[in-house]
């Protein structure tokens, strides 16, 4: 019985690797997620500003999508301020979206929650590793059907739109080694984007203003 059982959770499981990669075109995978160890110390303040996304895990949000940044800013109540802004590869049309984060549990700052929409669940955002000024490693990993599938997803950012070659595979042998697939990584696309000034931190909007595309 218990064989049987086993038997049909894991038919079950690869039913629905197989219908999430078709559909939604996220990492699915069978297995649970890996047990990862975020940035010790992390600091928030540190952290906030400019990053560009050099590589990513495939994710369904950001498909179609060129010049991918995000910017961060503390804010009155403790939060932080998230503006992700990415350009239309076909129209050229410039996109973003606002939203917040917050570490549930101070003592684990790196282990951030991020939420775009009141209707959405807020999802994982985990600092696995950040030198501030040059790179950092993001991480978010949810398990389902007890542990038999999970969906992964991973970015690489930089304070450039460019990474040397040597920090980019030392990134990959790190997360390689945390027991994640870097296979998944997909190349982002930063060439013909709008220039930024990387020195300064992000200005938050004022009480009443509407984001506009950057």
């Amino acid at each position: 019985m218990v064989n049987t059982m086993a038997g049909r959770c894991l038919i079950l499981a690869i039913s629905v690797v197989s219908l999430f990669n078709s559909v939604r075109g996220q990492v699915i995978s069978r297995g649970s997620c890996p047990t990862v160890v975020v940035q010790p110390d992390f600091n928030v303040d540190k952290y906030t500003g400019w990053w560009y996304e050099i590589e990513r895990f495939p994710a369904s949000f950001e498909t179609g999508l060129k010049c991918i940044n995000a910017k961060y800013w503390l804010k009155q109540d403790g939060t932080i301020g998230v503006i992700n802004s990415g350009t239309d590869i076909e129209t050229g049309k410039q996109t973003s979206t606002e939203g917040d984060a917050w570490a549930p549990d101070p003592n684990v700052p790196a282990k951030l929650k991020v939420k775009f929409s009141s209707w959405m669940p807020a999802g994982d955002y985990w600092v696995l590793k950040t030198d501030y000024d040059t790179y950092s490693v993001v991480y978010s990993c949810d398990d389902f059907i007890f542990g038999f599938v999970k969906m992964e997803y991973a970015w690489i950012l930089s304070r450039d739109r460019t990474l040397n070659a040597r920090t980019l595979t030392k990134i990959k042998k790190d997360v390689q080694d945390r027991g994640i697939d870097i296979s998944n990584f997909l190349f982002t696309n930063q060439t013909g984007c709008d220039a930024k000034d990387n020195t300064l931190k992000y200005k938050p909007l004022d009480e009443g203003q509407s984001v506009t595309n950057t």
